[in-house]
C-alpha cells in the first residue's frame, strides 16, 4: 500500500507475558491490519514494545487520519464503524475483538492522538516465570 512499517524494542532480552499466544496474536494483527486499511499510502505505521517497571507497553502508532476523542470508545463496539471508514473493507469487528482480547487478559488498551494519527498502547503485566 506504500505505507512504512517498522518496529523496535530495547536490547534483546527475554520478554514473557501470561496468555494465549493466538489471541494476543491476534489482537496484534487487528490493530496493525486497521493501521493498514484505514490509511493512505505513504503513512508510517510504528511498532514498539518496552518495559514500563512491571509492566511491557506494546504501541501501534500510525499517521494516518486518526480516530476523533469522542469515538474512542465507541470504536469498540461490536460493528461501529466510523463515517469515513464506511466505504472501505471490513466488518467493525476489528476493535471489538481487540477489546475482548486484551479484558480477557488483563490488558488495558489506550487510543491517543498522535497528530497526526493514532497511537494505540497496550500496557501488560510482566510474567515472573516461564509457565
Amino acid at each position: 500500500n506504500g505505507q512504512f512499517l517498522s518496529f523496535a524494542a530495547p536490547s534483546p532480552g527475554v520478554w514473557l507475558v501470561s496468555g494465549d499466544r493466538e489471541l494476543l496474536m491476534q489482537l496484534l494483527v487487528n490493530l496493525v491490519e486497521n493501521a493498514i486499511n484505514h490509511c493512505r499510502p505513504g503513512t508510517r505505521i510504528d511498532l514498539s514494545l518496552a518495559a514500563n517497571g512491571n509492566r511491557l507497553v506494546a504501541t501501534v502508532r500510525d499517521t494516518g487520519p486518526g480516530i476523533p476523542e469522542a469515538e474512542r470508545d465507541k470504536v469498540f463496539r461490536r460493528l461501529y464503524r466510523l463515517d469515513k471508514s464506511r466505504s472501505t473493507p471490513g466488518s467493525g469487528l476489528g476493535l471489538s475483538l481487540v477489546r475482548a482480547i486484551a479484558d480477557l487478559h488483563g490488558v488495558d488498551i489506550t487510543l491517543a492522538d498522535n497528530q497526526p494519527g493514532l497511537v494505540v498502547s497496550l500496557s501488560m503485566a510482566r510474567a515472573n516465570s516461564v509457565v
